[in-house]
């Protein structure tokens, strides 16, 4: 028997997916998100033509859980954002972040666009040399730096290393005296806004100032910047200007006191993209409650000339125009999320007497953890002509209660073997994949009807490699893993 507490609960719930249903219908999105969004067509047989290749005949070359790359739309969001500021600012750099989608090919091609490295470990460190990042444009940030990686970025003479926290003052003196050698640095600083917790030095409490003095003191230390990352999906300009403009006050302050005159700033990333949604408290209460979260406002997401604009106003009340300093963004998400999808293809539907269709998918959140906290469009890719036909609750194949990709979604009729496409996925969907139970997914990038493979499939053999007590036999099939495996008994 319903409790009064829970038949309140059930009627609120009701309006407010009631009021998302409707707030859908008069953005156009019964069907969600149009794949021009991401810059994709529909072949006349009904499939989805992402950098004018058929997905469908992707996933019958390549397999399936597949990312697929779209290299021509990765270059143009590059040129979006730096050109967006570079119209309102004249001293920009613009570097990508590794940790958002470390796969190597992607990376490439940011490069070759022009993006400097922004790095958080010794692996991305690595990562970035190991793909040719010459020393000078690599900037090294995160809260745990290794001494090993310091030494790495010491030795090789990076561009700039951010400092997080006091201690790491020291470390960094001593890994620069060592080698006989002086560093530029930046320190990253906390606002009122934004993340904070474990990361950088508050400016209110007097820690941002403490680490100016330690490292007026030490002269293989050079100080250069300030730098600040506010958080993830932001879609709100004043905060950006809000926490610009505490830095700019108090790097006028620093200098006005001990003569440090900083020359960059770096800004971060966490800019938010039209088209993926962060799930706000209501969302979260719809989807435990099986229902679907409210519709994207994508002309709610302000533009890069709207973030440019502002930015570009604020330094000039700081500095004179022949002063104007240089200001870094390192944004991962505004750069690759929209340029890459993930193909996955249908393992079984279970339409229930209780009247859900509940359908099971070869991926789930071992590979999109995203969709667990954002919204993330998700079309038919296979069916894309298809009229609604059903409301469709999809899930992954792992033996757990969580892996739940979507819930009460409208989609054409489905059967096993369709292909279905979870889109944005160039962001936090690559560093977060796991070999829960299967392996990770192959990735392609496509262009012009080109395809080259970016990363070949894990195979079963991959996933033990490294396990001393499990050794392949040398019959295993190289495609599918397939083959004994013995265990030494000594």
């Amino acid at each position: 028997m319903f409790s009064p507490r829970h038949w309140l609960k059930q009627r609120v719930l009701s309006h407010v997916a009631a009021r998302n249903d409707a707030r859908r219908r008069v953005l156009g999105q019964e069907r969600g998100l149009p794949p021009a969004s991401w810059d994709a067509t529909v072949s006349p047989e009904g499939h989805l033509i992402v950098g004018s290749c058929d997905v469908v005949e992707l996933a019958r070359r390549f397999g399936t859980p597949l990312y697929v790359v779209d290299e021509r739309r990765l270059r143009k969001d590059y040129a979006a954002f730096l050109d967006g500021f570079r119209r309102q600012y004249p001293n920009v750099e613009l570097g990508y972040s590794y940790k958002t989608n470390p796969l190597p090919d992607s990376i490439r091609v940011l490069h070759d666009c022009g993006a400097l490295a922004e790095v958080i470990s010794h692996f991305e460190l690595w990562l970035a040399l190991e793909l040719g990042v010459p020393p000078e444009r690599i900037i090294f940030n995160g809260p745990a730096k290794t001494a090993a990686a310091l030494d790495l970025a010491v030795a090789r003479r990076v561009k700039l290393i951010n400092v997080d926290g006091l201690d790491e003052i020291d470390l960094l003196a001593t890994t620069v005296a060592r080698h006989g050698a002086t560093q530029r640095i930046g320190v990253r600083v906390v606002t009122s806004v934004g993340w904070q917790a474990q990361f950088g030095l508050r400016l209110r409490t007097g820690e941002a100032r403490e680490a100016f003095d330690r490292i007026r003191r030490l002269p293989q230390l050079l100080p250069v910047g300030l730098h600040v990352h506010l958080g993830t999906g932001i879609k709100h300009v004043p905060t950006y200007l809000q926490a610009i403009r505490e830095m700019l006050e108090f790097a006028r302050e620093l200098r006005d006191a001990t003569g440090i005159d900083l020359e960059y700033f770096d800004f971060g990333g966490g800019f938010g993209v039209p088209t993926v949604q962060p799930f706000d408290q209501w969302d979260s209460r719809l989807i435990q409650n099986n229902l679907p979260v409210g519709p994207v406002e994508a002309d709610a997401t302000p533009r890069i000339d709207d973030y440019a604009r502002g930015i570009s106003t604020l330094m000039r009340e700081f500095y004179p125009e022949n002063r104007l300093p240089t200001i870094a963004f390192e944004p991962g998400r505004a750069l690759s999320s929209s340029a890459q999808s993930l193909l996955l293809e249908v393992l079984a539907v279970k339409r229930g007497r209780d009247g859900v269709t509940r359908v099971i998918l070869n991926g789930g959140k071992n590979y999109a953890l995203p969709t667990g906290y954002e919204y993330h469009e998700f079309l038919p890719a296979s069916r894309m002509n298809e009229p609604l036909a059903d409301t469709v609750n999809f899930y992954g194949p792992l033996c757990h209660p969580g892996d739940v990709l979507f819930v009460q979604k409208p989609f054409p009729r489905i059967a096993a073997g369709d292909i279905v496409a979870v889109m944005d996925a160039g962001a936090y969907f690559v560093p977060n994949q796991m070999n829960f139970s299967n392996p990770r997914p192959a990735a392609v990038i496509v262009g012009d009807g080109d395809v080259r493979v970016a990363r070949e499939r894990e195979r079963f053999e991959d996933i033990v490699r490294l396990d001393r007590a499990a050794r392949a036999t040398t019959g295993s099939d190289a495609r599918t893993g397939a083959g004994a495996v013995r265990i030494p008994t000594s």
